[in-house]
């Protein structure tokens, strides 16, 4: 044993440059499966910390339940803490903001938010309060400050004293629910909202089953169940299906290089295994060599992997910036990935032993006598030549004729050059093409929610008022300085009758009213059997000049005149396009088809019901259609002068995505409704503006109006960008490190390829080649290298485009197939310089050798 590894190590020293080569194979490959997985597994448990962000910290909330049940709750298994609340009010209708008025324990209110100043509240009308609704009300976040408010079917106003500031709860704040907290008493209250976090190891799900049997909670009324939170939860600490798929390919990928470098090296010392044979030693002897120098090389190479693929997750988690989620200082976390770390192990252990048993099965078919001599059977490869060169061979220079001959000779060798210049290519084209429908999905999801400006002020008046933001209110967003264009909406929510037969995807809406009745929510669509028509809810939207403007990058007929449009009936129409994938339908941007068949040039007719409504059930009725459609209406007409596929602003209170909204300038909507207020306001900054002042003024301007709720969304759209710049770095950086792997393969291929035959090159030197035809033959090997995976790129590529396009839901996305023609140009540029490089370095060795050393070289 110890003499094998004595002349195994021999081995290694021997060729120092080849097992350089593996070494730096296996590192590579490793510390790129080490450095995915550790990435995987500290992204699993951002995942949970960013949910916790976004959804709360509790994994189930037992909804209304009573001070038996909440006993029962309380003697659940595995239970981490327990927090409750219990309603106490809300503000009335016409007041500034909506807001629910909680009695609240002292640990639910440290879950998802913590203290920035005072004290948590513990007398009769003390309240902590988050920081932006103060803003909201346009007060500044002090505490020991009174606010009086009317409450909704209470007799007279309350006044709270703030004890204490909350910082901002994400899961509440995106979504616009305000809320502010007082002391909770068991003992007085009869109905509490009790959130229950368990300990994470154990089974979530069976234990909430287990307390609802117990209590017999409800489904319907009782158990909400935080699903995201949950389900990251389940999967933190799973090796996760990317490290395993990046696992099984790198490992490939890796074993393909060392195999290749190994291969050339044994063949290198074939003559030494002979004589070994010769002298008594056996084929599985030989075999055992191989096993040990590979399971030394892993061995010298895994340790280093390791540690540059973590270390390597950590920078990358540096440089590219860290996603701090707003709890607790929680940033991106840096896990060790243990179970990758086996499986990196593992996965480079069985390469070697298969690399062995392939190389053995090869070297053990030549004779002792012909390994010795180093007689590989070389002068059969040469006469098998390629039915394409042999043919190409007669219209082309012999020089040229010479390198396709060679190139064509080793058929096995040239399809791994081949395979090592493409792979690279293909990644990329691979990556480019699935981020164009991630960006899109992205871009669309984020269009969804009409988060369109800085600064979003949205105004909610009760519908017993003429509540919105004033004209005043604008100039006075306009006079701040930083503020760079300021946009503005004005909303009616309206109905339209349309033909049955003018419905191009009438299952959508029927899809909608399915939906509306399953959770009580009245319709969202009417049928008139009588008129042979079904009645829609959509809105008028009245536009400022900037507004409308936003519009031009969603045209899908006609063309906008923003003059018509103030001087007469000529409108932009939105009309939800749609994508049916199977018996659902969806709305899409850029694709898909109208939901409805009204074109450019048609005439629309809108109602609203004339006056106001009297009560919030009256409105809430309107709204959800449950009074049907028997209502005194206003009617307007509208000609259609271009139709768009996104409305670009709206406050998804009403018809949201599904109607078929009529656009007009604010100008033409005063005149026809009287309407000179504003439902929506996006505000947009100059750079470098301080927008921390701006949203405290901007606060404070929105408070004017009863109703209206100021977001920044600033950080939103840093952390975006952070995590797209972070996507992307982590993406091209594992194509950077393919790259590099295969970079070594390439130049070692082509470097054995070329050298192996110096002594030919010799001959043809001595027969009067000049070195200039020589450079260009050299040249054209290069480039035949390059051209030839350029095209294997070019072909496999669109194939891969055309499977990922019809597997990863592009239509859905809005978007068309398109071949990545710049990609391929760019691909095909580099593999051609790659090639040129590859075959530079030996030529040049050859070049500057001895024309009769060259000749006597055997390899």
């Amino acid at each position: 044993m110890k003499n094998d590894l004595s002349i195994v190590f021999k081995y290694i020293k021997s060729y120092k440059a080849r097992s350089l080569a593996i070494i730096l194979s296996i590192v590579l490959g490793t510390a790129l499966i080490v450095g995915v997985g550790t990435l995987s597994r500290s992204a699993q448990q951002a995942d949970v910390d960013r949910m916790k962000r976004e959804c709360g910290n509790y994994h189930v909330r037992f909804k209304d339940i009573n001070k038996e049940q909440l006993d029962i709750v309380k003697q659940g298994n595995d239970i981490k803490d327990i927090s409750m609340t219990s309603n106490y009010a809300s503000t009335d209708l016409g007041e500034k903001l909506p807001i629910n008025i909680q009695r609240a324990s002292e640990n639910y209110l440290k879950k998802d938010s913590k203290l920035l100043k005072g004290r948590y509240p513990k007398g009769k009308n003390e309240v902590v309060v988050e920081k932006w609704i103060l803003n909201c009300l346009g007060l500044d976040p002090n505490i020991n400050q009174e606010i009086t408010f009317k409450l909704y079917e209470k007799e007279k106003p309350e006044t709270f004293k703030v004890v204490g500031i909350l910082s901002d709860r994400y899961s509440a704040k995106s979504v616009g629910i305000c809320e502010m907290f007082t002391s909770l008493d068991e003992s007085s209250s009869n109905k509490f909202d009790t959130y229950v976090e368990f300990n994470e190891k154990t089974d979530i799900l069976k234990n909430i089953n287990n307390i609802s049997k117990e209590a017999k909670f409800s489904k319907e009324d009782n158990i909400r169940v935080n699903k995201e939170l949950v389900s990251s939860i389940t999967t933190n600490g799973v090796l996760d299906q990317e490290s395993k798929n990046t696992a099984i390919v790198v490992s490939l990928f890796a074993g393909f290089v060392m195999y290749s470098i190994y291969s050339i090296s044994i063949y290198q010392r074939i003559r030494e295994y002979g004589v070994l044979k010769a002298l008594g030693s056996t084929n599985f002897k030989i075999f055992k060599f191989m096993i040990y120098e590979l399971v030394m090389l892993s061995f010298i190479s895994l340790p280093i992997g390791i540690l540059i693929g973590m270390g390597g997750a950590q920078i990358f988690n540096k440089l590219s910036g860290n996603v701090k989620f707003e709890i607790k200082g929680v940033a991106t976390p840096f896990v060790i990935p243990i179970k990758v770390i086996i499986l990196a192990t593992g996965c480079i252990l069985l390469v070697s032993f298969i690399i062995s048993i392939l190389t053995y099965i090869k070297i053990a078919r030549v004779s002792t006598i012909d390994a010795i001599r180093k007689n590989l059977n070389n002068n059969k490869k040469v006469q098998k030549n390629n039915f394409i060169a042999n043919k190409l061979s007669k219209y082309i220079p012999v020089t040229k004729s010479v390198s396709m001959r060679n190139i064509f000779r080793d058929k096995g060798g040239l399809i791994i050059i081949i395979l090592s210049m493409s792979i690279g290519g293909l990644m990329i084209v691979r990556d480019n093409y699935t981020d164009k429908e991630y960006q899109k999905r992205m871009e669309r999801f984020e269009l969804n929610y009409y988060n369109n400006g800085d600064f979003i002020l949205t105004s909610k008046g009760s519908y017993n008022s003429n509540s919105a933001i004033s004209k005043e209110q604008i100039n006075e967003i306009k006079s701040i300085d930083g503020i760079k264009e300021v946009k503005t909406a004005s909303i009616l929510q309206t109905r339209m009758d349309i033909p049955k037969e003018k419905f191009n995807d009438l299952n959508y809406y029927k899809e909608k009213e399915e939906n509306a009745k399953r959770v009580g929510k009245g319709h969202e669509i009417l049928e008139n059997k009588e008129k042979n028509t079904y009645t829609i809810q959509q809105q008028i939207k009245g536009y400022n000049d900037e507004m409308i403007k936003s519009l031009d990058n969603y045209v899908v007929s006609g063309k906008i005149d923003i003059n018509k449009m103030k001087n007469n009936n000529e409108v932009v129409l939105y009309i939800p396009h749609t994508f049916s994938e199977g018996s659902y339908s969806t709305t899409i941007i850029d694709g898909g088809k109208p939901a409805v068949d009204i074109k450019v040039g048609d005439t629309v007719k809108v109602k609203y019901p004339k006056g106001k409504m009297k009560t919030r059930d009256d409105e809430s009725n309107y709204w959800f259609m449950k009074d049907g459609d028997n209502y005194d209406y206003e009617y307007c007409e509208f000609k259609v002068g271009a139709i768009v596929d996104y409305p670009f602003a709206d406050n998804c209170l009403y018809s949201w995505q599904s109607g078929i909204d009529i656009i007009t300038s604010n100008e033409y909507m005063e005149k026809i409704t009287g309407i000179n207020t504003y439902d929506l306001v996006y505000a947009n900054i100059k750079d470098g503006a301080n927008y921390e002042d701006i949203n405290k003024k901007l606060g404070k301007i929105g408070s004017k109006t009863a109703g209206t709720t100021t977001k920044c969304m600033i950080k939103e759209k840093e952390i975006d960008k952070q995590s797209d710049k972070k996507e992307n770095v982590y993406r091209y950086g594992i194509i950077a490190i393919i790259f590099t792997i295969s970079m070594f393969n390439i130049i070692n291929n082509v470097s054995y390829n070329i050298t192996s035959r110096t002594s030919e090159f010799g001959m043809l030197r001595a027969v009067g080649i000049s070195n200039e035809d020589f450079r260009k033959m050299i040249i054209y090997e290069g480039l035949l290298y390059g051209v030839l995976s350029s095209v294997a790129v070019i072909v496999i590529g669109i194939l891969m485009q055309i499977r990922i396009y019809n597997t990863w839901g592009f239509e859905y996305v809005g978007l068309e197939f398109e071949i990545a023609y710049m990609d391929y140009i760019l691909i095909s540029i580099a593999n051609i310089l790659i090639g040129l490089f590859a075959t530079y370095i030996p030529a040049r060795k050859i070049k500057e050798s001895n024309i009769v050393e060259s000749i006597n070289i055997v390899e």
